[in-house]
């Protein structure tokens, strides 16, 4: 409810106050609301804010690009000096987090574009190469969600690291003809993992490739379709056999790029990497 204070200072209408301090009506509105300003709120129903309340919208402004909630003013600002500024390290810590992983956002999608292009003057490709090693956290069995609890202990800061990290199937060596023999997850670089401190537990493998087989593609229609892969017939698997390799270990299918809206065509584009005996 709007509250009555008296002030000798001069008053502004809710406009006018809002444009001077360079915030909006919504901004005073929703501070005020939570009893972080004074309002006079006359006859004719119209908000006034008294000149004095200025020092006041700017701590809150100052405040709020700490990142600090319009909920969590109140305590911070009835706490001692030296609390206050605790609270602003942890802030501060927060950003310097946030601002890593906006970064690692960033040179993880200029490594994409220029992938990207590449895929657009060929559409597929292949390579042999030493691969580095990839870890990859289970997260299902294709058809349902994995209940090992060890998983949900790390899957949240997985994902919040997406597209640093990749959502990924893990593909056996040797599979039956049955898709609840894939496992779908989360795949990272271990260059990465290491760099951004990114959480393994029993629940994460890694994989060493050594000598692999990497497959890339953009636009194949079944390029992610499980009952290829599970009889063999993914493209990868073709090519990689036309050409004398045979497989070493478990291969890691890595999604770069998927769009899917309901009732359309998936459009996607990725890398398989399949070990190879040398």
């Amino acid at each position: 409810m709007a509250t009555k204070k008296k002030t000798d200072c001069r008053q502004y209408r809710i406009g006018d106050f809002a444009r001077y301090l360079g915030v909006t009506a919504e901004f005073l509105k929703h501070y005020q609301e939570s009893g972080l300003l004074d309002v006079t709120q006359r006859a004719s129903g119209y908000r006034y804010y008294g000149f004095d309340q200025s020092a006041r919208i700017l701590q809150y402004m100052r405040l709020r690009n700490y990142g600090i909630s319009v909920k969590e003013m109140g305590p911070f600002l009835e706490g001692g000096l030296d609390e206050a500024v605790g609270c602003l390290d942890a802030k501060v810590d927060e950003m310097r987090a946030q601002i890593e992983r906006m970064q690692a956002v960033v040179e993880e999608h200029e490594r994409i574009r220029l992938w990207f292009e590449e895929r657009c003057a060929k559409p597929v490709d292949w390579e042999v190469c030493n691969m580095e090693p990839h870890w990859f956290l289970y997260h299902t069995n294709s058809r349902e969600f994995l209940e090992t609890s060890c998983v949900y202990d790390v899957l949240k800061t997985w994902g919040a690291w997406l597209p640093v990290t990749k959502s990924a199937m893990c593909v056996a060596q040797s599979l039956e003809i049955d898709e609840s023999h894939l496992h779908w997850g989360f795949a990272v670089r271990e260059s990465l993992l290491k760099k951004y401190g990114i959480p393994v537990n029993e629940a994460v493998r890694r994989m060493g490739f050594g000598k692999a087989f990497v497959f890339h593609f953009s636009g194949i229609p079944n390029g992610f379709l499980m009952t290829d892969i599970v009889k063999g017939e993914h493209p990868a698997f073709q090519r990689m056999k036309a050409l004398g390799f045979e497989q070493a270990g478990d291969a890691l299918l890595v999604h770069e790029l998927q769009l899917e809206a309901p009732g359309a065509e998936r459009r996607c584009c990725g890398r398989f990497i399949i070990p190879v005996k040398d």
